[in-house]
């Protein structure tokens, strides 16, 4: 009854299993500390709060505070006019080396500068109208408030992942053409992905934490496995160092097993 009459679109149907579930996960504490079931309901049912409402928003812009909407407004005008400028400032690196003869740095600089400008424009794209400001404590409310959270995170996570991979993309022509070691410096994209996994598990729940540890873990491992190929040429013995990331593996496991059983 709680549901009825609400469409059967995906994003619906989304919405109302995480509802249903933190519903009952809510019920289920308060049947643990000490009420009994009519207790309980009542309470779960009484800090619900609009359904249809939360279900008619859903897609739409939630109420914000007028000031916090110029505040941001401002703050992502001056990021995204900075990275316009750099844009256009960029072509002067390449005129002014190319008065040189060497038009391969004013290129180099002009990668560099317009990977700075792609940094600014995608955080300042990142900064929405506002965070999301709930009218009262009902469970509803707190849904909403939780979405636009996520939302932030999404945002300011895909910013940080775009301006991260237009520096990797830089310092790898940078260093390629400074030492001319095309054959090594594409382990540039490897510490790349790493980063890129790392900025993933700042912004993860607990549950992708413990599924993304293992590619961070395993990433690293290829890097460090490579880079000592390479510079010191111990492809003999260096595969060894997989080895070692097993037997990291295995603690790593036992630490979260015994840290769970606390």
């Amino acid at each position: 009854a709680l549901f009825a009459n609400t469409s059967s679109d995906s994003h619906v149907l989304d919405i109302k299993e995480e509802l249903l579930a933190n519903l009952n996960e809510k019920y289920d504490d308060l049947i643990a500390s000490g009420k009994n079931e009519t207790e309980a309901y009542a309470l779960v049912i009484s800090s619900i709060g609009d359904i249809d409402n939360l279900l008619k928003d859903m897609g739409q812009s939630p109420a914000y505070l007028p000031l916090e909407i110029e505040k941001n407004t401002q703050k992502r005008s001056v990021f995204i006019s900075i990275g316009v400028a750099l844009y256009i400032l960029s072509i002067i690196p390449l005129i002014w080396f190319s008065q040189f003869s060497i038009p391969e740095y004013g290129l180099m600089s002009l990668i560099l500068i317009c990977a700075i400008a792609s940094g600014f424009i995608a955080f300042g794209n990142s900064i929405s109208k506002s965070k999301y400001t709930r009218v009262n404590n009902t469970f509803v409310e707190e849904y909403k408030e939780m979405v636009s959270i996520n939302n932030e995170k999404n945002k300011l996570k895909g910013a940080l992942s775009s301006s991260m991979w237009s520096l990797v993309v830089v310092l790898y022509f940078l260093l390629s053409f400074f030492t001319n070691w095309w054959h090594i410096t594409w382990i540039i994209f490897l510490i790349g992905a790493f980063i890129q996994l790392v900025i993933l598990y700042a912004f993860a729940d607990h549950l992708e934490k413990k599924r993304l540890w293992h590619g961070i873990l395993w990433v690293a491992t290829v890097i460090v496995y490579f880079v000592v190929s390479f510079t010191i040429n111990a492809w003999a013995w260096s595969w060894t160092i997989f080895l070692m990331a097993v037997a990291i593996e295995q603690i790593v496991r036992l630490f979260i097993i015994w840290k769970n059983a606390e």
